[in-house]
């Protein structure tokens, strides 16, 4: 296993291979006491001025309270608690926004706060992050001398170590003067090893704390050696130096390193310290968790044996050539345990450490990224291939972006359309309610769909079915998309259909009325023969007349859009049943207390028809007709009668295989209107055999929770 050199890597230099500007402050006073060079640009102003401010002083002054309430110890914040951006000032006064991820830490009784920013715009990843170690501290001169006779207990000092102990020159109290003067739990340490010193002529090299003037306690270092006489070590001389400086130099060194250890630990990127040769001396449990591996189990490997995105040759002639303090930026692919990869961004930091060259590493699982951004990508192509006109705007209405099935329906290619608004398309045929109404439901956030006539660039009109749906962001609305089918040609075969069943229903009802007229005239003055010819004539009219009735009931169901809407079930086979002249059927209607289900408006006249159906057609003195609803998932409406049964003939009609001729001899135009009106409700239309005789007609629809 490689040694870590961890210890000796100093914190800012770890803090500064960071990407993303840091700043660490002190948990109570919220203080900073550290930032990297990525915050010094982000805030414009060094590290030195950025010490000392209080972490909330990075925010404008105007939100900083509500900056104060939605940032914790813990957890990463994108938005303020009303939903506006989180925003940092910088010392020009320009804001920039930012999401912000912070992380509380402690270390010997001392919490810390790890604040790290995210630019919300695109960041410049090139920043140059690289910083030359820090230099070390210099020793504090300053050294006074003493002597001690242990034969005589004289113990003697120049006015330099008079003054570090905090006393005058002893005369003839020895040992005393200079154990008054030891911290109480250093001065059994101190005579020990003045005793080992004295007894076995050992070296003293020792530091211990001594209590001065005003009781302030400061830290001395003394060396020392014995001099001998006749064999015996009788007297010690030394010198004593103020070490105080250096041990706090030492100490905020070690909270350093230790605040660097919960970065290093708790990042939440990779973190690999690696030889130029790939050798790995070091990683946090962040590499191990993303590769799956224990981390003694990657400090016994090299960088290639999971880097596969690049081969090794050139990983170690790229590390070889980037010179002490440069910062390269790559794309690898790193491989699991498992086996598995995963696309990762690494940034390259290259550090002296102990006297050897060293490379930092910063990575990044990138896979969830590269998945949104193939997933934009293929978004955009289905827009740009959509046959549908599509178009988005800002809350105000400005026209964002078009797609090119715009351009080809409107007219109006983009560069004309972008920066315009919709009203460029407005035909003057629709009133300023339609339009009123519109904006209110969509800035409200609802979805808006409904039928509108534009005007092309031509000048020509079009009719359109629009869908228009908000974009929210927390909750707030921040542009719209607009997609519009055009129905132009629908509309006019509509139209030519509804004129068409016109004329036809008007000469078929006026021609037929004239043969009812003379068959009942043949009816009163012919023979039994002729009376009989006549009955026919009069029953094949009629059927006639009933047909084209039906006809036009399908023609309207299919020129009209299919809404739907929440339908009391119960009600709907209530007002039908109702409707039956035949008093003769013995009808039974079993129902739950509420039946709510998703139709169109036409389903009661489709219930309507299943009854008159089975009513007209029933062969017995007494015929039944049970009529059951039950609710669960859906809601179902079966109709079941004792009668002849459904004709085969008139199920065909309902066969979309079925060809014009095959149906041309169907009489069962009643059975179609019911199944498009079930069809056009989203439900589904049924038929089997009833046990002994008779049909049932089953109708499934989607449930719905309660009426309008």
């Amino acid at each position: 296993m490689n040694e870590t050199p961890l210890g000796s890597l100093p914190a800012a230099t770890v803090l500064d291979a960071i990407p993303e500007p840091t700043v660490i402050a002190e948990a109570d006073s919220r203080r900073i006491t550290g930032a990297n060079d990525a915050a010094e640009r982000l805030l414009g102003c060094s590290r030195d001025e950025l010490c000392g401010r209080e972490l909330l002083d990075l925010h404008p002054e105007r939100t900083r309270t509500a900056h104060g309430e939605a940032l914790t110890d813990d957890g990463r914040v994108e938005r303020l608690v009303d939903g506006s951006p989180l925003e940092v000032e910088r010392s020009d006064g320009e804001r920039r926004r930012v999401v912000v991820a912070t992380q509380r830490t402690e270390h010997d009784d001392q919490a810390y706060v790890v604040r790290r920013f995210e630019e919300s715009l695109d960041r410049d990843r090139d920043r140059d992050r690289s910083r030359e170690v820090i230099e070390a501290a210099l020793e504090i001169g300053g050294i006074g001398v003493w002597e001690y006779d242990s034969s005589t207990d004289d113990f003697w000092w120049d006015d330099r170590a008079a003054e570090l102990f905090g006393c005058r020159r002893p005369t003839a109290d020895g040992l005393t003067t200079v154990f008054e003067s030891v911290h109480p739990a250093d001065r059994r340490t101190l005579r020990n090893e003045l005793g080992q010193t004295i007894d076995c002529g050992v070296s003293i090299d020792l530091e211990f704390r001594i209590v001065a003037k005003a009781a302030e306690t400061r830290w001395v270092r003394i060396q020392a050696d014995p001099r001998h006489e006749a064999g015996d070590p009788r007297c010690v001389y030394g010198t004593v130096r103020d070490v105080t400086a250096q041990k706090e130099r030492e100490r905020e060194l070690e909270r350093n390193r230790e605040r660097l250890q919960v970065l290093f630990d708790q990042s939440p990127n990779v973190i690999i310290v690696h030889g130029l040769d790939g050798t790995i001396y070091d990683v946090n449990e962040k590499h191990a968790k993303n590769l799956g591996y224990t981390r003694e189990e990657l400090l016994s490997m090299e960088v290639p044996d999971f880097e596969v995105g690049v081969d090794a040759e050139t990983l170690r002639r790229r590390w070889a050539e980037m010179s002490i303090g440069d910062r390269h930026e790559l794309v690898g692919v790193h491989r699991r345990k498992d086996g598995s990869t995963f696309p990762a961004e690494v940034w390259l930091n290259k550090l002296e450490i102990d006297g050897d060259e060293r490379i930092l590493a910063v990575s990044r699982d990138v896979s969830e990224r590269e998945a949104r951004e193939r997933e934009l990508a293929r978004f955009r192509q289905a827009i740009e291939a959509a046959g549908h006109a599509i178009f988005l705007t800002d809350v105000d209405g400005t026209i964002t972006y078009v797609n090119p099935a715009f351009e080809e329906i409107t007219g109006y290619a983009a560069e004309e359309a972008i920066g315009e608004r919709p009203s460029i398309l407005n035909s003057g045929q629709m009133d300023t309610r339609y339009f009123q109404e519109q904006w209110s439901a969509i800035l409200a956030g609802e979805l808006w769909e409904e039928e509108i006539v534009n005007r092309r660039k031509s000048g020509d009109i079009y009719h359109a079915h629009q869908t228009i749906a908000p974009i929210t962001d927390d909750g707030d609305v921040q542009e719209f998309v607009a997609i519009q089918t055009d129905v132009t040609e629908r509309k006019e075969q509509e139209r030519q259909l509804n004129t068409l069943d016109r004329v036809l229903r008007h000469n078929l009802r006026n021609e037929l009325n004239v043969i009812n007229g003379h068959a009942e005239v043949i009816q009163a003055m012919g023979t039994q023969t002729h009376v009989t010819h006549a009955e026919r004539i009069v029953e094949s009219a009629t059927s006639l007349l009933e047909t084209a009735e039906k006809g036009r009931k399908i023609t309207s169901l299919l020129s009209e859009p299919a809404r739907r809407k929440p339908v009391d079930v119960g009600v709907a086979v209530e007002r039908a049943v109702s409707s039956v002249h035949d008093t003769e059927v013995d009808i039974r209607v079993s129902t739950p207390g509420e039946a709510i289900a998703t139709a169109t408006d036409r389903l009661e006249e489709a219930i309507e028809e299943l009854v008159d159906n089975a009513s007209r057609h029933a062969d017995r003195s007494t015929p039944t007709l049970e009529i059951d609803i039950t609710v669960d998932e859906t809601v179902t409406v079966r109709i079941a009668d004792d009668g002849p049964g459904i004709p085969e003939m008139e199920r065909q009609i309902l066969d979309e295989t079925q060809t014009e001729s095959d149906l041309s001899h169907g009489s069962g135009l009643g059975l179609w209107f019911v199944y498009w009106v079930v069809r056009r409700s989203g439900g589904r239309l049924s038929f089997e055999e009833n046990d002994p005789r008779g049909s049932v007609v089953t109708i499934e629809l989607e449930r719905a929770r309660s009426v309008e």
